[in-house]
Formats: structure tokens, sequence, C-alpha cells
């Protein structure tokens, strides 16, 4: 295991990794420069609501960036920095590499047994794992403009609709998979997933209480996320 850490840790793994993740921060660069000269030459936004927009989508990553980097950890001891970095740098679903990871080295992933080979084919199958997210979006994004315009023609409060439940449904879904699989239905009884999910959602209740007294605090509703990442984090390790 330690041959296979060292080159996990290596000074080309390392380079490889920045050079990945170096392309993600030019790709994302280029669509900031190209949204924002789109904004200016149709005049679909204000200044003030493109920087709004883009200041609610950075406060918006920071607690989920906690529970990832929480995972993230772990996988650092199993892999290596170089692969976590690439891999989380890219997808972002360090749960889901963490899995790949033990997938592809056949569970030998931070054990002595966990061999040079081994963590070659580990980096595979989370590459292999991970790719189909980029296939998905490289071909169904530019179709998404096209579906938009269709629902408003059918209804134009459709799209309305679907931003507001769509990540309710979303986040209701994942959540009663932890709870229900990974908690209920366990041999043992684990109430952290349901006590983590509750504490979340009391946090974003607490927040739009405080909102709802004081005006002043409007700001706060932009860190509810945040807010309840971190309670459920906290509740959900405490009971584990």
């Amino acid at each position: 295991m330690n041959e296979t850490m060292q080159i996990a840790g290596s000074p080309i793994m390392w380079i490889l990794s920045l050079l990945i993740v170096g392309n993600v921060v030019f790709q994302s660069i280029v669509f900031y420069r190209l949204a924002t000269k789109h904004v200016k030459n149709t005049n679909l936004l204000k200044q003030e609501q493109v920087k709004k927009a883009l200041k609610i989508g950075v406060i918006g990553t920071i607690g989920p960036a906690f529970a990832v980097f929480a995972v993230a950890i772990t996988l650092i001891a199993q892999v290596g920095g170089p692969l976590t970095f690439a891999r989380v740098g890219i997808i972002g679903s360090a749960a889901f590499e963490l899995i790949a990871a033990q997938i592809g080295s056949g569970g030998t992933a931070g054990t002595p047994d966990f061999a040079p080979n081994m963590l070659s084919t580990a980096a595979w199958i989370m590459t292999l794992g991970g790719g189909g997210w980029l296939i998905v979006v490289f071909f169904a994004t530019k179709h998404i403009d096209g579906l938009q315009e269709k629902f408003k023609k059918g209804n134009p409060l459709t799209i309305a609709y679907m931003s507001v439940f769509a990540p309710f449904i979303l986040f209701f879904a994942l959540g009663y998979g932890e709870v229900i699989n990974k908690g209920i239905l366990k041999e043992t009884t684990d109430l952290a997933p349901m006590a983590a999910l509750i504490a979340g959602a009391i946090a974003v209740i607490v927040v739009n209480k405080i909102v709802e007294k004081d005006s002043s605090k409007k700001w706060l509703k932009e860190w509810s996320m945040g807010f309840a990442v971190v309670a459920a984090m906290v509740v959900g390790t405490i009971l584990r």
C-alpha cells in the first residue's frame, strides 16, 4: 500500500490533476464571458440582477461544499490527494467517487492490499462512472432552450412551477432514500439520517422566521442552504 500511495501522491499525479481542474476553470471563465456578453447584447438582465445571481450562486455552493469536503477527506486517505482533487473538482460528488474507488479497487482502497494496478483500475472506474454526467450535459444542454420555449407556449407558468418544485422533489427523493434505505430499513435502526433531515428543515424554517420578523436580514435567506447543510451534518455526526 505504501508504494501505491507514493504513486497516488507523486508530482506527476498533481500535475495531471491540476491540468484537469485548470481545464474546468478555463471553461467556467469562457462560459461566464459568453453569458456576460449575451446579457449586454440582449439587455436580458440588469447589471444588478447579474451580480445578485452570481452572488446567490456562489453562496449556494458553500453549504454543499462542506459535505463534499467531509467525504473528500476519507477519499484522500484511500486514493490520494491528486486523484481526489481531480475527480471532485470536475464532478463534485465525493460520495459517488468514494463508492467508485471501492468498486474499482475491489474493495482494497485504503487497505494494505491496495496495489498500484488497483489504483489504476479505481481511477478508470471513477472517470468512466462520472463520464455519464458530462455526456448528458454535453448533449442535453443545447436543447434546454427549445424545451423551455415549448413549455412556455403551452403554459407560461410551467417553467416557474418547475423551478420551484423540481429542487423540492429532488432533495425530498434524496433525503427519503437516505432516511428509509440507510436508516429505518437497516437491521439496526439508525436515526441519524432522519435527525439530519429534520435539523436541516428546522434550520431553513428558523431562517425564514427571522427574515419575517426583521426584513433587514433578508441576506440570511441566501445562506439558508448552507445553514441547513451544516446543521444536518452536525446533528447527523453527533447521532451517528
